[in-house]
């Protein structure tokens, strides 16, 4: 398993960029890594396709089996819950109008094999956003987000409950 990524990307402003990217998402970044990211990878890739597979490789993947997206509707902001094999990669917020393109940049970032899209359903919000999703998406379902943002969950251990709901609405999605 990959613990360091190293960078040697010679124009500074997309050294810079990449650093905050990769320390944004906790990979530990170093001089000597098991991966190292070259000028060639950042031309020929965009820079979140990259990380995506980045991400990946540390968990010594060439991608996932399972991506599952939880999206969570209770506020103005939804909450977007990434899931590649069981593990939370990443946590997003989107708004309903932006919800599309959000999906699209998440579903090209991370290299999977099969995709799955739940929508918390227990609201107004939730079935508007279903139908906007469903057009583009066939992979999205409508799913009971009953006690998903419960923190007495003891297999669930996100102290965000809004992230915490969309993991269990991603989780319920592959069912």
């Amino acid at each position: 398993m990959v613990k360091k990524v190293a960078i040697r990307i010679s124009d500074p402003k997309k050294y810079h960029e990449m650093l905050r990217k990769l320390r944004e998402r906790g990979i530990k970044v170093s001089e000597e890594g098991e991966i190292v990211i070259t000028d060639n990878d950042i031309n020929d890739l965009p820079l979140d396709v990259l990380i995506g597979k980045i991400i990946c490789k540390i968990r010594g993947k060439e991608y996932f089996n399972e991506l599952l997206i939880g999206i969570d509707t209770n506020k103005e902001r939804l909450s977007i819950a990434i899931i590649g094999d069981g593990e939370l990669i990443e946590s997003r917020t989107s708004n309903v109008i932006d919800i599309n393109d959000e999906l699209s940049d998440i579903i090209s970032s991370y290299p999977h094999k099969s995709l799955k899209i739940g929508v918390g359903g227990g609201n107004k919000i939730g079935e508007l956003v279903y139908r906007i999703i469903k057009i583009k998406f066939s992979q999205a379902k409508i799913v009971n987000e009953s006690k998903s943002s419960s923190p007495n969950n003891p297999f669930v251990q996100i102290k965000d409950r809004d992230i915490r709901a969309a993991y269990i609405i991603a989780l319920r999605s592959a069912l």
